[in-house]
């Protein structure tokens, strides 16, 4: 199990680094009309969403701690995507903060 917390915790590193770097690769936003893209600042959305990947890596690597299996996959799975959903929400209904 601490093995698989580790390799799961390092690519959700991965990914958010990723994102972080080429936040153009969100999902939605390559099939956006050019005007809409023009208003959006994709850099700050990117830098947000990475920032809740990374609060999420301390619960994963705290998961194999956990005494039973359900409190280990919401350690491992659901409190880190939670955290996005959670962003992911936060983006959608504050998006005057997210435009240029």
């Amino acid at each position: 199990m601490l093995l698989g917390a580790l390799v799961f915790g390092v690519v959700w590193c991965l990914i958010a680094l990723f994102l972080r770097s080429y936040p153009e690769t969100m999902a939605g936003y390559n099939t956006m009309p050019k005007e809409k893209r023009a208003r959006i600042d994709v850099e700050k959305i990117g830098r947000v969403v990475s920032r809740a990947m990374y609060a999420g890596v301390p619960f994963v690597l705290l998961s194999p701690l956990m005494p039973s299996y359900e409190l280990y996959t919401l350690m491992l799975v659901w409190i880190p995507a939670g955290l996005v959903v959670a962003v992911a929400i936060y983006v959608n209904v504050c998006k005057k903060k997210f435009e240029k």
